[in-house]
Parts: structure tokens; C-alpha cells; sequence
């Protein structure tokens, strides 16, 4: 059943001229699958990342340098 048009999803990475993508799709496409796998490890990354800047921010001896 077609409720109309999806909105452009906005992919995890850019184009080699740095410009946006967009995917137009039903969602269960190769491509978004691939998109979905790329934004879930950069959502992990950055979790890492935030974990590691709270141990340092909580660590008495780090200097801001």
C-alpha cells in the first residue's frame, strides 16, 4: 500500500564533490541497507568518542592542553 511519497533520506556520506545525497527509496533497498550500516557505526563511534572525552573531562590530572 502506497501512502504517498517518502521523504529523501539524507545518506551518511557526500558526493566526490562533497555535495549531500539524497536516496529516494521504500526504505529495504541494498542501498539503504549499506546506509543503514554506515550510520549505525558512525553512531558508535561517536559514542566511543563521547565516552572517552567524559573519562577525560572526570580525570583530575588532565590539563587542558
Amino acid at each position: 500500500m502506497n501512502h504517498g511519497p517518502r521523504p529523501a533520506r539524507l545518506l551518511p556520506w557526500a558526493s566526490p564533490e562533497g555535495k549531500p545525497c539524497y536516496l529516494l527509496t521504500d526504505g529495504d533497498g541494498p542501498l539503504s541497507r549499506i546506509a543503514d550500516v554506515v550510520e549505525t557505526t558512525h553512531l558508535g563511534m561517536a559514542e566511543d568518542l563521547l565516552d572517552h572525552a567524559a573519562a577525560l573531562l572526570a580525570d583530575t590530572r588532565t590539563t587542558p592542553e
